[in-house]
């Protein structure tokens, strides 16, 4: 005689049983697997995204968009080309996408932004707005991630819905985390936005550094916004003093691969070995390896190649629609 096999049905955010033939697309994503999913994504820092699970267990995102902002310049100096990381923000954006369901993937070029620092002139600005265009506009294409829709913040702020959103938050000292403010709430409304893939220089409770996690805790002190927030971590150089970056900036002096059609990754990695006296070169190949890796998780297995290999491949593929 068979054994009786009790099946044990997975339960809502509320406790409601889950029937087992609702399809895995259609139900709301249980809390466990959400966390399963994040903790098995060696890109995103799962260990600073509690106020994000805890709002995808009790609202359904399926529907609602993501968005994540691309910067021009550091707090210092502006940026001189868009470092192969970026993909990082891309490739798990559009797996999250995936996994829970959502419309939408927003990505901002905040352009407007970078004028709030002095050495920005409006000729660096719109040069380096242009450069981004063709890049990740490029990208877009070449991966077919139709669902991405790509915006630049000063035409966003030329709209009355964003001008009356601005208007409406009170002046202060930051400007650039007041538009951040507008940013946001204008994304929610026009955009349907519920999440915010960002970056952060470590995983310590109390962000330290000028990323993108530092500024969202000053949002969230500031208005009470209906967004949640997710983490990436940062990308990396090949620079021992320096290792730890903006994932989307590189600045001048940066040992790093960047987005471009000619990168010698073979020479630079060959130099990095020397430098490091080994493989590992601080854990920057392993997280470029990550990248790597989820990219053949989503479009497909790159033939048996070295990992320099690789990232050459996809450098020509995502490259090869960039228009001058």
């Amino acid at each position: 005689m068979g054994q009786t096999v009790n099946l044990v049905r997975p339960k809502d955010a509320s406790g409601v049983q889950i029937p087992l033939s609702a399809p895995l697309g259609k139900r709301m994503k249980t809390k466990e697997e959400i966390i399963t999913f994040l903790q098995n994504e060696p890109l995103i820092e799962a260990g600073l995204c509690s106020g994000a699970i805890e709002m995808l267990t009790r609202s359904n995102p399926k529907g609602k968009s993501l968005f994540f902002g691309v910067g021009l310049c550091t707090a210092k100096e502006p940026a001189v080309a868009i470092p192969f990381d970026i993909l990082s923000f891309f490739l798990v954006a559009e797996r999250l996408r995936r996994f829970l369901g959502m419309t939408r993937v927003v990505v901002l070029i905040a352009d407007t932004h970078a004028l709030t620092n002095s050495f920005m002139t409006p000729d660096i600005v719109n040069a380096l707005t242009q450069k981004s265009l063709r890049v990740l506009s490029s990208v877009i294409r070449t991966l077919r991630l139709n669902k991405f829709e790509l915006l630049v913040h000063s035409d966003i702020a030329l709209q009355e819905a964003f001008t009356k959103t601005l208007e409406a938050i009170p002046a202060m000292d930051n400007q650039y985390v007041r538009h951040e403010i507008a940013d946001i709430t204008w994304l929610v409304k026009e955009r349907n936005v519920a999440l915010k893939l960002g970056w952060t220089i470590d995983r310590s409770p109390i962000p330290g550094g000028h990323d993108e996690r530092f500024f969202d805790t000053k949002l969230q002190k500031l208005a009470s916004l209906p967004i949640r927030f997710l983490y990436l971590k940062a990308g990396r150089t090949f620079d021992k003093h320096r290792q730890k970056v903006s994932p989307y900036i590189s600045v001048a002096g940066e040992s790093r691969i960047i987005i471009d059609s000619h990168e010698d990754v073979r020479g630079k990695f060959g130099v990095a070995r020397t430098s490091w006296g080994d493989d590992h070169f601080g854990g920057t190949r392993k997280h470029i390896a990550d990248i790597v890796r989820l990219f053949e998780k989503l479009f497909g297995q790159l033939p048996s190649l070295s990992l320099e290999q690789k990232i050459e491949h996809i450098l020509k593929q995502v490259t090869k629609e960039e228009t001058v």
